[in-house]
Parts: structure tokens; C-alpha cells; sequence
């Protein structure tokens, strides 16, 4: 029998805007999930067991991603923000701590072995921001460059991933280089042939990392890319799987934004800039498609009037946060927020 696709469902309740609302998601302990604003100052407050939406007052914006810390804290990242948030996912409580006196456009973090966390930064001399969870305290790394420098001499890096052995894994964004920060702290770039997500110039390959511990291996997901790069912690060897022909053939060029490990085992892309959604099976690399068009229409004459999006630059949906048999979807430039149901 063939694999089964998710069953989609619009939450209740209604956030206007055209533009990006939240790129981040952290849940708490009774089923909340708070997400703080990208493009706008908001929390939208998820209710997991009443599938409903709710937009909060908050002072701060500018996030992208966050990190749930074995300390019991999930930590929100910030792009455009002088703050790092962090939720209590005990309690639910958020607070915002000021650790910078500029915005450090940082895109994504994990965190390693010792209890800190890594969030290398989308600027062009790359840097990784740590902030050690014991002590607060945040410090600057500025790795050597790669020997195959990005487009333009970028090196950015847009997603991090910890393995089983507390190792971190980063693809870049405009670079060919793969990175990893060991259980040592120590940085440094994969051997390999250049990763290219077969794309040039300046396209976003790569955003996001996912690990798999079924499978001892790190995806990365493309946002621009047309293909998914594969890494194995094993040995740190790495290939790049192409994408389906018919998929690319239909596809809007910016795919997804970053994507996730679902409750069937299947990796699945988020709906970015269309209403396809693509998928991979971690342990057998098989990749498989499917257009959500007519569930985002719910019963309209249009993908526009059925989601309330204005532009498909802000995006159908960004970060997806699991719980349970569900996937719920961080709302982006629609005004009903998304979630996947699996069997």
C-alpha cells in the first residue's frame, strides 16, 4: 500500500497581515505553543488540544528559530532583535534577556555537548554565537574561512542540527562547504566535494537541519535548492540526493523553510512559496510529492481566498512543531494557521 499523506486542517481563528508573522515555535508542558514574531511584534499562542490560534501583545520582533535546551528552556533566536526570549517549558513563561547591543542576524542554533548552544549567523565573515545555558553568558567565534569561499565571498551558514554524540552539523547557504563543531566545541569544515543543491549564484541552497537517529544522519532540506543534502555522523561522508523531476518541473522556486521529522518517520518540507509539499524516507531515500492545493482552497474559489494570503513572499507557512500525531505549522503570510494530522 502506498504511504499514507497527512490529512490538512485550518485551526480556528483568524491573524490578518501581509507579511511573515513568526518563522519559530516552542511548546510548553500543557500543550501550548508560543511563537514570537518575525516581520511584526506578537506572540500567536497555539492551543494543541483545541486546534485554535490566538494573537498575544508583545514588545520585541525579529525571530528566526529557536532551541529546546536540556535545561529545560527553549530558546528563541534572534535575527533583527537585541534579545534572546526563552521559554519555561514547565511553566510557560516567556522572558526576554538583552545579550546584544546590535542585531546579530543569527538564523539558527543547536546545542552541543557541553550545554552550549551554536547559532552561526547569515553575515558574510561568518561568526557563531554561543550562549553557555549554565551562566547566561554569550561570546563570539569567528571560524577560519572554508578553502571553497561562497558566492561573493559569503559563507554564511543557515542551520544546525545536534547528533547523538553531541555534534553539530551545518550546511551553508551560499557556500559549498559543510561545517561541524565537534563535542570539543572545535569548529571545522567536512572533506567533501563542494555542495551545490544543484543551483548557482545567489540562490539559498540549504536552510535548516534535522537529525535522525534512526538512521545516524543529518537532512538538510533546500529552500532554493533541487536537491537534499544528506550527512551521515558516522563518518561524516555526505551526499546530495536529487529532487524528482516531475516535482521541480511544478514547484515554486522557494520550496519550504526548513522542514521537519514528522510522527510516520517521513522528513517533510513546509509549504513556503506554493502548495506543494515534498518528502523523504530517512532510510531509504525514497522522495515523494503531493500538491495541498484544493485542502488550501477549504471549499473557495482560490488558494488566496481559502488562506487569506496576499503574497507569496511572505509565505504559506515557515517552522513546523510536532506533538504528538500532529504537525502544527508556523504561520506565515496567511491569515489560518495549518495542521497536519498523520495516522
Amino acid at each position: 500500500m502506498p504511504h499514507p499523506w497527512p490529512k490538512f486542517k485550518y485551526l480556528e481563528g483568524n491573524i490578518p497581515g501581509n507579511l511573515t508573522k513568526t518563522r519559530t515555535q516552542g511548546i510548553d508542558k500543557s500543550g501550548k505553543i508560543h511563537s514570537l514574531g518575525y516581520k511584526t511584534a506578537l506572540v500567536l499562542e497555539t492551543d494543541t488540544k483545541k486546534d485554535t490560534i490566538v494573537r498575544k501583545s508583545c514588545d520585541e520582533m525579529g525571530f528566526i528559530g529557536t532551541v529546546d535546551a536540556k535545561n529545560g528552556y527553549t530558546y528563541y533566536l534572534p535575527a533583527y532583535s537585541t534579545f534572546i526570549p526563552k521559554l519555561n517549558r514547565e511553566t510557560g513563561e516567556l522572558t526576554f534577556d538583552k545579550k546584544f547591543t546590535g542585531v546579530p542576524q543569527i538564523r539558527s542554533g543547536a546545542e552541543g555537548k557541553n550545554g552550549i548552544i551554536y547559532m552561526p549567523t547569515y553575515t558574510r565573515t561568518l561568526k557563531i554565537v554561543t550562549l553557555d545555558t549554565k551562566t547566561g553568558e554569550v561570546n563570539t567565534i569567528t571560524p577560519e574561512k572554508p578553502s571553497r569561499s561562497g558566492i561573493g565571498g559569503c559563507n554564511h551558514i543557515w542551520g544546525a542540527a545536534t547528533d547523538k554524540k553531541g555534534e553539530i552539523y551545518m550546511p551553508q547557504v551560499l557556500g559549498t562547504s559543510v561545517a561541524k563543531i565537534d563535542k570539543n566545541g572545535i569548529f571545522k569544515y567536512l572533506e567533501g566535494p563542494p555542495v551545490t543543491s544543484g543551483v548557482s549564484g545567489w540562490t539559498h541552497k540549504y536552510i535548516g537541519a534535522i537529525y535522525v537517529k534512526a538512521v545516524d544522519k543529518v537532512f538538510c532540506l533546500p529552500r532554493q535548492g533541487k536537491r537534499i543534502l544528506v550527512i551521515n555522523c558516522e563518518d561524516d561522508s555526505y551526499v546530495e540526493l536529487n529532487l524528482p523531476e516531475d516535482y521541480l518541473k511544478v514547484a515554486h522556486k522557494s520550496k519550504n523553510f526548513h522542514g521537519y521529522l514528522a510522527p510516520d518517520g517521513w522528513l517533510y518540507s513546509t509549504f513556503w512559496a506554493d502548495t506543494i509539499c515534498f518528502r523523504i524516507n530517512p532510510k531509504t531515500n525514497e522522495i515523494q510529492w503531493r500538491d495541498y492545493k484544493e485542502e488550501f482552497k477549504d471549499g473557495h474559489t482560490s488558494v488566496k481566498e481559502g488562506s487569506g494570503i496576499m503574497s507569496l513572499g511572505t509565505g504559506y507557512s515557515t517552522s513546523a512543531l510536532v506533538k504528538g500525531k500532529n504537525a502544527f505549522l508556523g504561520l506565515a503570510g496567511t491569515t489560518r494557521a495549518i495542521k497536519l494530522e498523520f495516522k
